[in-house]
């Protein structure tokens, strides 16, 4: 697993990261890409900048997501921006590592196959996200991601 971390505001231990997706995987619910998983941390503006350059789309989201090839051994890339999720939890409440983590999760939910383009598909992804959401509550993975001011 690679992963980067390009917010210097943001502090997390890599090690669950790993942890968190293993045990995403070992859920065996959903179809798993195989292969190296990559996952980066990205301030705003880079972030919208990737949306508006591979999705066409100038407007800021909460997480990117990019197939992998199993013929290569990549699983996919997922890319989340923090800041999406601090302003999100400053706005409507909730936990910021919560937050940040529901994002990798929705991102590999994509990588599993899933979409969230109509309402039956966000309904299916929205259930696969509670799923995954309840066994890291259960298995006490979440990252103890935080926000340092900068």
């Amino acid at each position: 697993m690679l992963v980067r971390n390009e917010c210097p505001g943001l502090l997390f231990e890599a090690a669950s990261i790993q942890r968190l997706f293993l045990v995403l995987h070992d859920l065996g619910e959903f179809n798993a890409p195989q292969g190296e998983l990559s996952v980066a941390f990205l301030p705003a503006t880079v972030h919208t900048q990737l949306h508006a350059d591979y999705h066409d789309n100038p407007e800021p989201t909460d997480v990117i997501t990019f197939q992998g090839d199993a013929a290569t051994g990549m699983a996919g890339e997922i890319c989340v921006s923090p800041g999406f999720a601090a302003t999100y939890v400053r706005e409507h409440g909730g936990e910021f590592a919560e937050e940040l983590t529901l994002y990798l999760v929705h991102g590999w939910l994509h990588l599993c196959g899933l979409d969230d383009n109509d309402p039956a598909q966000r309904r299916q992804m929205r259930q696969g996200e509670a799923t995954c959401m309840a066994r890291i509550r259960e298995t006490r993975t979440v990252p103890s991601f935080q926000m340092a001011d900068t």
